[in-house]
């Protein structure tokens, strides 16, 4: 292998392991809901502000966040990106 590509493959790998250090951790909370607030389409689960955007999905029982209620046992799968927590999933819990 050339100098120039070793250093090349250097670079790319250093560069995969920034990227794969930087990506968020997805997390998990079970909880009852707090509050929903419509207008922000952000749910409140333990006293924490979980926003929701287009990528969030909802299970079978919950269609859309129009489907969440105060008061409901949820799942809530979420990622932290810029002081704000994230939903990437919300489940309905029994």
């Amino acid at each position: 292998m050339s100098t120039s590509t070793l250093k090349k493959f250097q670079i790319a790998a250093a560069t995969s392991l920034a990227l794969l250090a930087g990506a968020a951790m997805a997390e998990s909370m079970k909880g009852r809901v707090d509050a929903v607030d419509a207008g922000a389409k952000a749910v409140v689960l333990a006293g924490i502000t979980f926003q929701t955007d287009p990528n969030t999905r909802y299970d079978a029982g919950l269609g859309s966040f129009a489907d969440l209620r105060q008061g409901q046992k949820v799942q809530i799968e979420f990622v932290r990106e810029n002081g704000k927590y994230i939903v990437k999933l919300i489940q309905l819990q029994n």
